[in-house]
């Protein structure tokens, strides 16, 4: 053997793909995600270390990802630190599924790029570092625009804090952009720290979240051959958490305050949430956290939210089911409004309908 071959290691491509819509139990993949139609979730799925221990040591897994879109970067960390309580002796046996890593982002086109690391980490001198960092993460509870530097600097504090030891080691690292050019489409990415040219993709299959290997998904034994890490690119239509969004809890209010009014006779309450409209239609459509369709859709809802307590109002109605119509077993009354309770109406959204026309 050439001395020199002492010195010499081949590369290798790691593999890194998408995994076919067929290949997917379950479905809900393939599907495009529009710009201004549609927000873009991405989730680690699943993600698993080959190997968990060495002589006496225990590892875990942990991902880091990095999300970058329109300008904005977002952080996070994805492992054992979910809980509020752990110890050094179990985190190698702590499942992490189906974690948020960015999003809910409204997609309106350009580049949308992932940089994220798989790392094996040694449970008995890590676990510190990661339990404080997830830990101050959570205490935040939620992130308006004036905490993301907050907690960008939690986040790296404490990564920096797990990714300074010298027994961290990273086993799969992924730096994907999805660009323009190619549209955007709903799916699930596998990466697994070996050569591509050992994988059979015909053979990989996820069913219930799950990377399996087999000649079919029924018949399917779980992958445990390599490190890998699963990541979903979601596609959902609506935010469930539009009222917690900058400025709607004060729009709430000032119909409130209209709607309660009892010196106001039905009709003039009408007037007044009438001028008060555009306001609220302005500030859907330019906040930064909602699609355009979707901005049009809570207007929708919440056009005939009001209508209906308007219509209560005027029939002198002193109260009214929690999802107007539906078999709410309590009643309020509809001079209180509430943004969270507001029920989604079907049919199509008319953001440009006037005001007018709906009360």
């Amino acid at each position: 053997m050439n001395i020199l071959d002492l010195f010499r290691t081949a590369g290798d491509h790691l593999l890194w793909t998408r995994l076919a819509d067929d290949h997917v139990i379950g479905g809900g993949t393939g599907v495009a995600i529009e710009p201004d139609q549609a927000y873009v979730v991405l989730r680690l799925t699943e993600m698993f270390l080959g190997r968990s221990r060495t002589l006496w040591r225990k590892f875990y897994p942990v991902v880091h990802a990095f999300t970058t879109y329109a300008g904005a970067e977002e952080h996070s960390v994805a492992g054992p630190g979910q809980l509020q309580s752990v110890t050094d002796a179990s985190l190698d046996r702590v499942i992490t599924l189906n974690f948020r890593l960015a999003g809910p982002m409204p997609f309106r086109g350009g580049d949308l790029s992932v940089l994220a690391g798989l790392y094996s980490v040694p449970g008995d001198d890590a676990a510190q570092a990661l339990v404080q960092a997830v830990g101050a993460i959570a205490g935040l509870a939620v992130f308006p625009a004036s905490q993301v530097g907050q907690v960008t600097q939690v986040v790296k504090a404490g990564v920096d804090g797990i990714l300074r030891l010298g027994t961290t080691k990273l086993q799969l690292g992924v730096n994907d952009t999805f660009i323009a050019s190619n549209p955007l489409r709903s799916g699930f990415y596998v990466g697994i720290g070996a050569p591509a040219t050992q994988i059979d993709l015909g053979r990989l299959w996820l069913r219930e979240g799950r990377l399996v290997t087999g000649t079919d998904p029924i018949a399917s034994r779980a992958f445990i051959d390599h490190d890998y890490m699963v990541i979903q690119l979601e596609r959902c239509e609506r935010i469930p958490n539009w009222p917690s969004l900058p400025g709607m809890s004060d729009l709430q209010q000032r119909f409130n305050n209209v709607l309660a009014d009892d010196l106001l006779t039905p009709q003039e309450k009408r007037d007044r949430l009438g001028r008060l409209w555009p306001g609220f239609r302005e500030a859907l459509q330019q906040s930064p956290y909602l699609t355009r369709h979707d901005a049009g859709s809570i207007e929708n809802d919440v056009a005939h939210d009001l209508a209906a307590r308007l219509a209560a109002l005027e029939t002198g109605s002193p109260f009214e089911t929690k999802a107007w119509g539906s078999d709410s077993s309590f009643e309020r009354s509809p001079a209180v409004m509430d943004f969270a309770e507001v029920p989604q109406y079907e049919g199509p959204a008319d953001p440009g309908m006037l005001p007018a026309d709906l009360f």
